[in-house]
């Protein structure tokens, strides 16, 4: 993601078009709670009393903007316009007017939308209110006109969002509305004039089609796709009641949001002061006050992930843990994340008194529950200038600690890495600038990468995972000879010594590695310590095996160990080294030779075969294999080349023979020089 998309991105400037016609005056299910204490007993209830589809509408739109400007005071903004006859704005892009207060005193001189009367005079539609977001979307907000005013060559994004809640009959009747947005889009683009304004870059338009509870609607939801560079349509069908639920869903995608429940918090009961119960109250959050739980252990992710009743999202939940006395908690300064939150039923007694516990100054600790049980303090809430936050709790080291030193690993465990073994590796391995230029048939570089790929073909770590490189008294000088590319045969002969003297060791029954007098109880018997040092040896000596002096070294581990069917193994890897140097000429031949060569007995010796470029190659080597494997290679997939164009349009005789006519346009020439 760009800078100019962090700072100026779709959720920057959000539009809602409510739809204020006389339909939205008709009776959805969601009827509105009373509560009758003095009732008398008998009495026959009062009848529900149902909101219309504009209440409920109008309502989900406020919790919205309440939630958005809890968590974000500044940087989202969010204009509302209803639509009826005309358009009405409730607010605009000031910061003075981005509050519920003053949402709710606008709301209120507008008032119910019209009764359902046919009259063929009035034209009421959303369609009023379209240019009116569209003219909304086109002007700068402060933010984006103090960017524009920076010298900085940096251009700056105009991206928004458009929600539009209407009812319509069909599909077609949406894709009506989305043709006639976009058309307005294009319009307000043309009569953009600077600085006041700016074009529309991309919208992101989501509409939300809402009926009475009654009846049965035929339009489809659709997921966000794209309709032109400019514009994406998203498409939401849902009942009037229910509208409250789905935009709550959309807010949480639209803003990077998390739900958290805080479950078994103790409250006395409202009838009864001196019984208590305990609630959950759920709060919305920036959803990375979450990673650390759900990139922990997957099983206990799952334990504590729950669906939203009732809802499509997924909320965390976390046990209330009983406050400390002490409200300087050392655990606010081992926390990694801070964000705001805000409750979702702000109008609910267990969260207010929630709310007011944590302003009075009070902090309160969250608990997750584990799959196997046990629990762990995950999160904190704690107030700050009248202003709720949600510290994550860091489960590892913190930073005010000392770092870690190169022997321990994470969390600080001990891990014993071989530190002064890397050093020497590091030193064999050291690379220097070359003298030389670089030649098309010498790669340095890869040469370099093929020697570590080699060296590193098997080498532990840490030595509590190794114990061949624990006994350097007896496996040195084998370590270091079997690294390289070549070993002569004095140098087999030292390998050879080396595997004598563990044998002798292992007859004498010497032990391994010395016996820890703090605690004999945890080290290994002799018999397992051998058996593993003759497996790792095994391991170490397979990973290493490029020429037959290689080969040699392992065959005598199996004739000292008595492994036969190992010996044949060997056996038929030498074999094919052999088989390999002796088929060399040959290929050489077959690859370099030309048709009048002299037979193959009149060449002597093998380096006459050799390729100019391979002259200095061990015979023994791999890289004198792999010059071969190579030409065989060329041989049989041959460079592709254009065919001769004189046998594509050559004929063939009754012989078989193919005959093709030289200079076929020499005739064509000679007319058209007669011509002129």
């Amino acid at each position: 993601m760009s800078l100019m998309d962090q700072l100026f991105p779709a959720n920057h400037k959000t539009t809602f078009v409510v739809d204020h016609t006389p339909y939205f005056g008709l009776a959805s299910n969601s009827h509105i709670k009373m509560d009758f204490t003095k009732r008398p007993p008998g009495g026959i209830p009062p009848a529900p009393i149902f909101k219309s589809m504009w209440t409920c509408s109008i309502e989900a739109v406020l919790e919205y903007c309440r939630i958005v400007w809890d968590l974000f005071p500044e940087g989202k903004l969010i204009r509302v316009i209803s639509s009826d006859m005309q358009s009405r704005t409730l607010n605009n892009w000031s910061s003075s007017q981005q509050n519920v207060n003053y949402m709710l005193h606008h709301l209120s001189s507008l008032g119910p939308p019209a009764k359902l009367v046919p009259n063929p005079n009035r034209d009421y539609s959303v369609v009023y209110g379209f240019r009116t977001a569209s003219e909304a979307m086109i002007e700068c907000t402060t933010a984006q006109m103090d960017q524009g005013a920076k010298k900085n060559n940096i251009e700056v994004q105009n991206k928004c969002r458009t929600v539009i809640i209407t009812s319509a009959r069909d599909n077609p009747s949406i894709d009506n509305l989305m043709s006639m947005f976009h058309n307005e889009m294009i319009k307000s683009n043309k009569y953009v004039t600077q600085p006041n304004s700016m074009s529309i870059n991309h919208c992101h338009l989501v509409i939300i089609n809402t009926y009475p509870d009654s009846i049965t609607c035929e339009v489809t939801d659709r997921p966000s796709h794209p309709i032109s560079s400019i514009l994406d349509l998203e498409v939401h069908s849902i009942p009037a009641s229910k509208i409250g639920i789905k935009i709550s869903n959309l807010l949480l995608k639209h803003y990077n949001l998390a739900s958290t429940t805080v479950t078994g918090i103790p409250m006395k009961e409202e009838q009864n002061a001196s019984s208590s119960a305990n609630y959950d109250v759920e709060i919305y959050h920036a959803a990375t006050a979450h990673t650390t739980i759900l990139n922990a252990n997957v099983a206990d992710a799952k334990a504590v992930v729950a669906k939203k009743e009732g809802a499509d999202y997924e909320t965390i939940k976390l046990k209330w843990c009983t406050p400390r006395a002490n409200n300087n908690l050392p655990d606010i300064h081992s926390c990694t994340t801070l964000h705001r939150i805000t409750p979702v039923d702000i109008n609910s007694r267990p969260s207010a008194c929630l709310i007011t516990f944590l302003l009075n100054g009070r902090s309160v600790l969250l608990e997750m529950i584990k799959q196997g049980g046990g629990k762990s303090m995950s999160h904190v809430l704690k107030s700050y200038n009248g202003e709720i936050y949600i510290h994550t709790v860091s489960s590892g080291r913190t930073v005010l600690e000392d770092p870690p030193a190169i022997s321990e690993g994470p969390g600080g465990k001990v891990t014993q890495y071989r530190v002064a073994d890397f050093g020497t590796f590091m030193k064999l391995n050291l690379l220097q600038p070359t003298k030389r230029k670089q030649t098309e048939d010498k790669n340095y570089i890869d040469d370099a990468k093929e020697k570590l790929k080699k060296q590193t073909a098997y080498w532990p770590l840490i030595t509590s995972s190794t114990i061949i490189f624990n006994l350097k008294q007896y496996t040195e000088p084998m370590l270091s000879l079997m690294v390289k590319d070549n070993i002569s045969d004095q140098e087999v002969m030292n390998c050879k010594q080396c595997i004598y003297s563990l044998i002798a060791a292992e007859s004498k029954n010497e032990h391994l590695i010395t016996p820890n007098p703090s605690n004999p109880r945890k080290m290994m018997k002799k018999d397992d310590q051998y058996k593993s040092m003759w497996t790792e040896l095994e391991t170490f000596l397979k990973s290493n095996l490029y020429t037959e002096n290689h080969c040699k070294v392992l065959q005598c581990l199996f004739e000292c160990r008595g492994r036969l069917d190992e010996e044949k193994i060997i056996e038929k890897t030498l074999m094919r080294f052999k088989k390999s140097l002796a088929d060399r000429p040959s290929v050489i031949r077959a690859t370099t030779d030309s048709p009048m060569s002299p037979p193959l007995t009149q060449q002597t010796g093998i380096k006459h075969n050799i390729a100019h470029k391979a002259v200095a190659a061990d015979p023994n080597s791999v890289m004198y294999l792999q010059i071969v494997q190579d030409q065989d290679n060329r041989r049989v997939n041959p460079p592709t080349r254009p065919p001769f164009a004189g046998r594509l349009k050559s004929i063939q005789k009754r012989n078989g023979n193919l005959f093709a006519k030289l200079y076929q346009h020499i005739d064509d020439d000679t007319d058209t020089k007669s011509a002129k």
